[in-house]
């Protein structure tokens, strides 16, 4: 399965990393497979899904998903 990045989305809320986290937490990958992938630690990945919940008022990673795609974050 492939996801493409929607270019057309305000980047007011999320950042272009953030995005890319997102894509792949929404591919099913866990932070430690994340972080392997984007060069980073797996701490990092956790930081930038915890602050994503938190700025959009969330409970978890699941909603954070289903909001990037209602809002069209993905193409």
């Amino acid at each position: 399965m492939t996801i493409q990045i929607n270019n057309d989305f305000p980047h007011g809320t999320i950042s272009a990393r953030e995005i890319e986290i997102l894509k792949l937490i929404s591919l099913g990958y866990s932070s430690k497979e994340i972080a392997g992938i984007l060069f980073i630690s797996k701490l990092t990945v956790e930081t930038h899904r915890r602050n994503m919940v938190k700025r959009m008022g969330f409970r978890n990673a699941y909603q954070l998903v289903v909001w990037a795609f209602k809002e069209r974050v993905f193409a």
